[in-house]
């Protein structure tokens, strides 16, 4: 585990419980407030038993302000920088530390000691100024999802050809992964692993030659697999799926173009809204490259707990932002409403939906499942591809007036209908982030193992980790292990074992 220690981060200090940077901007507020300290924690404070088995970390990444934005009013949680934190388990123990990540726009900042870069995700109104020589045009945040590559622990945001690898333990930004330069399409934070093989399932998304790739990346790096096709439009895809034979996209009406001149280095949102385009699905044949296109009703599949072939039809399992009106003029700084589900949108609440493509007929149908909102869908990922049973995810569940976000984790069985609720606290609600499925040694049901996920406590601005068994969801959790400071709300990450690292 990491030594204990504290270091202050260079620069601006960051905002204050008692002096947000905004008042109004929700995003640097509460369960949001960016952190101000690195630190690493060699024992923490843990109730109930952590099962020995369990030996290695659960890493998760999100968004960190280090410096005060051009415009905090408009600043988008998207854009923060990237800050990894790991929950290091051994021996029925915990340790924690967190760690900015180092990337070119972050060193770039800290040594003016200012911002200089505008988001890409909200708009600033202010054009971006002048950079130095051989400095990247935007700025690049790494803070979407930390996996295991090759041995390694890497993070990654949307918009680079390359991933970013860090120790394993201190957090500390060791360099570059970018595949021998072989991409130059911008990849994936949401990879894959595909378990019938092993290998890690990349996509890129070129809009300078129009096209998308998909790469299926084996254990030493190595591409075992390459397809592309071209793209009619430029689409923001944040997250993709696959079966036995396909590459799953759904390109819904949400346009993105981050190195634009006009968008971002203007000062202008790199989104906008394609007014009464459909969602189009693409069908990319794994092995031969074929693609096919088809098209459903608008909407934005957000992120994917899975997807099987069942004869002539591939089911897909998401959660979806159904555009309300698609005629309408939808402004960028209107999409993404979750996770603050109490916020006017012209999209709906994120929902679970099943959605099926009849390959043979050519046509799409969806329907939603339960009637609670959800996000941050997973699985037990040994059955990604094939038909699973089981989804966990963060949700909402009975908001009340104090209701601004998450409120539950969620576990849905498709096989029964019946769905399970982890609020935590009978007395206040606390925010998960997402959950991430571990499965036990041996164990032969779908649903054997843990769900682990982090926590924010209002009551004392601070954060915990819980591990919960997974076939007694809404029991007490197994363990819950506590720090005296927040995690801010973030997005992605994943359990690592020990003996997957080289």
């Amino acid at each position: 585990m990491p030594d204990g220690a504290a270091r202050l981060s260079a620069g601006e200090p960051r905002a204050t419980s008692a002096e947000p940077w905004s008042k109004q901007n929700p995003f640097l507020q509460g369960p949001f407030e960016p952190l101000f300290n690195e630190v690493s924690i060699r024992s923490l404070e843990v109730i109930g038993r952590i099962p020995m088995e369990l030996d290695g970390a659960l890493y998760r990444t999100g968004s960190n302000q280090h410096m005060r934005p051009a415009n905090p009013d408009l600043f988008h949680w998207f854009d923060g920088d990237g800050m990894v934190h790991a929950f290091h388990l051994r021996d029925g123990k915990a340790g924690y530390c967190n760690r900015f990540v180092e990337t070119d726009g972050l060193k770039l900042e800290r040594a003016a000691g200012r911002p200089i870069y505008n988001g890409i995700y909200g708009h600033s109104g202010v054009r971006q100024a002048p950079l130095p020589p051989g400095a990247p045009r935007i700025k690049t945040v790494a803070g979407i999802n930390v996996i295991s590559l090759a041995g390694r622990v890497m993070t990654m945001h949307e918009a680079d050809s390359f991933y970013w690898h860090l120790d394993a333990d201190s957090l500390d930004t060791l360099g570059k992964f970018d595949f021998g330069g072989r991409f130059k399409s911008m990849l994936t934070a949401h990879p894959h692993v595909d378990p019938a093989t092993g290998d890690l399932l990349v996509y890129g998304l070129n809009y300078d030659e129009m096209y998308v790739e998909c790469m299926s990346i084996g254990n030493m790096g190595q591409v075992n697999s390459h397809v592309r096709t071209s793209m009619p439009i430029t689409p923001f895809v944040h997250d993709f799926i696959f079966t036995e034979n396909y590459y799953v996209f759904f390109f819904g009406p949400i346009r993105w173009r981050p190195y634009a001149a006009d968008t971002v280095l203007a000062g202008n949102s790199a989104f906008s809204f394609d007014r009464g385009s459909p969602t189009r699905i693409l069908l990319l044949h794994r092995k031969t490259g074929v693609a096919k296109w088809l098209e459903a009703r608008s909407f934005t599949c957000d992120h994917y707990l899975n997807a099987y072939e069942l004869g002539d039809k591939i089911i897909v399992d998401a959660t979806v932002t159904e555009t309300l009106d698609p005629n309408a003029d939808i402004r960028p700084e209107e999409f993404f409403p979750f996770p603050l589900v109490d916020k006017p949108s012209p999209f709906s609440g994120p929902q679970l939906w099943r959605i099926e493509i009849d390959l043979a007929r050519e046509t799409v149908s969806d329907r939603r499942i339960g009637e609670f909102a959800a996000e941050f869908v997973r699985p037990n990922e040994s059955v990604m591809g094939r038909p699973h049973r089981y989804g966990y995810m963060a949700g909402v569940h009975n908001p009340g007036p104090q209701t601004h976000g998450f409120n539950c984790l969620i576990k849905h069985d498709y096989l029964s209908g019946r769905t399970q609720y982890q609020h935590l606290s009978s007395e206040i609600e606390m925010t998960p982030g997402e959950p991430v499925f571990v499965p036990r040694d041996g164990g032969e049901d779908e649903d054997d193992g843990w769900i682990m996920a982090i926590w924010y406590d209002p009551r004392r601005n601070a954060s915990e980790m819980t591990i919960l068994a997974a076939q007694d969801f809404d029991g007490e959790p197994v363990a819950r292990i506590k720090l005296d400071h927040r995690v801010p709300l973030g997005f992605h990450g994943n359990w690592i074992a020990r003996t997957s690292l080289r």
